[in-house]
């Protein structure tokens, strides 16, 4: 497993989707898979398992945190 000490130097981003949207729109973003979920369901009420994760660009990321 390699070492996080010091910071390997990349990043991770994520979006969490309703499951089944076609158009994939993102409910909430982040740099956790985990927390991305996790927000989503706290954001609609719905239960995290409604949901999937997408890995992301780093610019689709910065995109969403802009709005």
């Amino acid at each position: 497993m390699p070492s996080l000490s010091p910071d390997p130097g990349f990043d991770y981003y994520y979006k969490a989707c309703r499951k089944g949207d076609p158009a994939a729109k993102e409910v909430t973003v982040g740099q956790s898979a985990p927390r991305a979920l996790a927000d989503a369901s706290e954001i609609t009420g719905l239960p995290r398992d409604n949901f999937e994760v997408h890995e992301i660009t780093k610019e689709e990321f910065e995109g969403f945190q802009s709005r």
